[in-house]
């Protein structure tokens, strides 16, 4: 199995941050929301990470997964941990996962998305990119050859109302090559916040931008009271 590229090394301590997200350390103190702005049910969609697609005969993510969990001990598991797409599975779980439960501390009714849909609430879409050569936003490619040490994290909170709503399309134009993903362009009629996040993220760095998006999250909902009424 080839070695992963230095982008990689991401999700090296990404299992040990899923169990610590599962038990809040004792002094972790998100943000009281107003009493208006946590009256709005939130849904939190899982972040778009894209990876290069896993070497030929190398086993399937869900499966890489599984196994890594039951032998996190050995040099083997360790080096399937490192496939792109299991690295990047398992970022999005822990983003989902902390902002959710950041949100829940600060009183709101927040859930993922996963098999569930509400007539009314407010939805949280992100997408991780990264600037190419030309400042042009790409979205990111996990295991690709770019250089860049930080991700840049777009996070648009979107009304369930208008559900239809994208948070980027595909410019028209697309470059060749494999060191990223698509150029995209952002919706600029949401609400829409970047974040700059390491490529190696401790456990704080990522509690805190969740602590920021649920910060960026009441402020809005505060200013338009009427625009997410139940």
């Amino acid at each position: 199995m080839t070695s992963a590229p230095p982008a990689s090394r991401i999700l090296l301590l990404v299992p040990l941050l899923l169990a610590l997200a599962a038990v809040q350390p004792a002094e972790a103190t998100p943000q009281s929301g107003d009493s208006s702005a946590t009256s709005v049910p939130v849904l939190v969609s899982d972040f778009e990470l894209f990876s290069v697609p896993p070497p030929p005969n190398s086993p399937r993510a869900p499966a890489v997964a599984a196994q890594s969990q039951q032998t996190k001990k050995t040099s083997s598991a360790a080096d399937e941990v490192e496939l792109p797409s299991v690295q990047a599975r398992r970022l999005m779980d822990f983003f989902a996962a902390t902002l959710v439960d950041t949100l829940q501390k600060s009183g709101y009714t927040a859930r993922r998305t996963r098999g569930t849909s509400l007539p009314q609430g407010a939805l949280l879409r992100g997408v991780f990119a990264e600037p190419d050569e030309k400042n042009r936003i790409r979205r990111t490619l996990l295991g690709g050859t770019s250089i860049n040490p930080k991700f840049f994290l777009y996070v648009g909170i979107f009304n369930l109302s208008r559900p239809d709503q994208p948070l980027y399309q595909l410019a028209a134009e697309q470059p060749g090559g494999s060191q990223f993903g698509p150029v995209i362009t952002l919706n600029n009629y949401i609400p829409l916040a970047k974040y700059e996040l390491d490529k190696n993220p401790t456990e704080e760095d990522v509690r805190k931008i969740c602590s920021q998006i649920a910060a960026s999250l009441t402020a809005v909902l505060t200013a338009n009271p009427n625009a997410f009424a139940q």
